[in-house]
């Protein structure tokens, strides 16, 4: 008998059949029978549907499509690769995806790893805590991350930068131990380019804490990352003249805010204080209802443009906050009963914190009565919801200056809490070489997050969707396991559909 295999297309899908020859003596004709196979996928059959009965396994797959496309794009294998080992670099990512998606996997990395798709994407990773103390170290030593970020920085051509200056908190405090504690701060800079809007590297500026030196040392570090030009945001307030002349007459210009309170400023503002509400100067920034009022400031020989912004909204939230506590601060305090033994005004301060310099109190009849002090209060509120932003450069409007503050904010905050995460292991991470290493998969993990947000404003989405909305509706996406290492993806809803498309990302794994 002669056995064969055709393929035969059935409502527009192609099945497999074996067909089998033989002679029929009665009739004397040769015959045939057909045996179904299954579908035809890729040359081999799959019996699909009796295999959808039982699914073995159900992967997370969805929300890890945006950042396996960041990877994919920006060569970031590729550019670990020729400094770690293949495993190392599996390693790396798989890390860097916990800290992003699911922070609490690195208490159990390798359990969270065996549910999601990355097993089918990084095969063959083996996950223990002596495999990644190996990673941290070898990461934070020497000047890898140097060598990395050069090589993420030739990604983009233009050479225009902006600088972040962030304070990164080093140590975790303790919740017991209240006696004289340190909480140590890592000054660190993040080099942007302009063009792509993504990090392509960062330095260390521990050892500069006056404004002028910073700026040499980053002037010099340009030439590191390809930098031709830069302007640095920095989220500090100069409160002393020497770092306040550092910023404004340094070589490189900086946008930094500066408190209202400051001399320089605080006579405009009480110029401006009636206009601040004056429809001419409302603007709406992320959403949210701004007035923004331009002015020209000179120093000594120096011309300097600022941007005094009143935000309506966090008046109220400021005005709101401070009368919700002074009120339960009053509450408590009232009409209590002074003992002898106690003294009136630690009492006062001991409850009311911060907001004691706002109150006066006094003793009647062994009771405590206590009001607030209106003037006190009234001039420490004027200025609630204003803000100052002055920028080195007058060519930069108020919502670069302002969407370049937030995003400093941003990355600061995200990389903070990236770290927090690699806590978890307090005997390793305890040391400089290891808190190296975590920063820089927590760099890593901020470029490919940034770079993710930059495709979906550059698709249109963030009119129609907010970042969160989308990964929502991506992580409904599954993998399923079927057997026999077979794997499908759930079908695609009309918005993940138009997500994807928008994006021009495909679902196949």
């Amino acid at each position: 008998m002669k056995t064969t295999t055709r393929v035969k297309k059935i409502n527009g899908h192609e099945y497999l059949y074996e067909i089998t020859y033989y002679y029929d003596k009665e009739s004397r004709r040769t015959r045939q029978k057909s045996r179904y196979l299954g579908k035809n996928v890729d040359g081999q059959p799959v019996r699909v549907r009796e295999k959808a009965k039982t699914p073995e396994r159900v992967y997370a797959y969805g929300e890890f499509i945006p950042y396996l496309q960041a990877v994919k794009n920006l060569r970031i294998q590729e550019i670990l690769g020729s400094h770690l080992t293949d495993h190392e670099v599996r390693l790396f990512l798989a890390l860097l995806f916990a800290g992003i998606h699911h922070p609490d996997a690195l208490h159990s990395p390798a359990s969270w790893y065996e549910s999601t798709v990355l097993p089918r994407v990084f095969s063959g990773l083996k996950i223990t805590t002596q495999s990644i103390t190996r990673l941290l170290k070898k990461l934070g030593e020497g000047s890898i991350h140097l060598s990395i970020c050069r090589a993420l920085s030739q990604i983009p051509d233009s050479g225009n930068m902006r600088v972040f200056s962030i304070d990164l908190p080093m140590s975790k405090p303790t919740t017991w131990n209240k006696g004289v504690t340190h909480q140590s701060i890592e000054p660190i800079v993040l080099f942007y380019d302009n063009i792509e809007n993504i990090p392509v590297g960062y330095l260390s500026s521990a050892r500069y804490l006056i404004t002028s030196d910073l700026v040499k040392a980053i002037s010099a570090g340009m030439s590191l990352f390809s930098g031709k030009k830069a302007t640095i945001i920095s989220g500090k307030n100069f409160e002393s003249s020497m770092n306040l002349y550092g910023a404004i007459y340094s070589e490189i210009p900086l946008i930094f805010p500066l408190d209202p309170e400051h001399d320089l400023i605080k006579d405009e503002i009480k110029q401006h204080r009636s206009e601040l509400m004056h429809p001419k100067n409302l603007k709406i920034f992320r959403g949210e209802t701004l007035f923004v009022i331009p002015v020209n400031l000179t120093l000594e020989t120096h011309h300097l443009k600022g941007y005094i912004i009143y935000s309506p909204r966090q008046e109220e939230e400021i005005r709101e906050r401070y009368a919700e506590d002074i009120d339960l601060i009053l509450e408590n305090l009232n009409e209590k009963p002074i003992y002898r033994w106690v003294n009136p005004a630690e009492a006062v301060a001991d409850v009311a914190g911060i907001y004691n310099q706002f109150l006066q109190w006094k003793v009647e009849d062994n009771r405590m009565f206590v009001d607030v002090k209106r003037k006190a209060l009234g001039k420490y509120l004027k200025n609630s919801g204003i803000s100052v932003i002055i920028t080195g450069d007058p060519e930069y409007q108020w919502d670069t200056c302002l969407e370049w503050l937030e995003e400093r904010a941003e990355a600061e905050d995200f990389i903070t809490t990236f770290l927090k995460n690699f806590q978890v292991f307090p005997l390793t991470v305890d040391s400089d070489v290891m808190k190296n290493g975590a920063f820089l998969i927590a760099f890593i993990a901020l470029v490919i997050e940034r770079w993710v947000h930059e495709q979906y404003t550059k698709s249109g989405l963030l009119s129609i969707y907010t970042s969160e909305r989308i990964l929502l509706e991506l992580m409904k996406i599954r993998l399923i396991g079927l057997g026999n290492e077979r794997v499908i993806v759930t079908g695609l809803s009309s918005r993940q559909k138009e997500i994807l498309d928008s994006l021009k990302w495909s679902a196949e794994l």
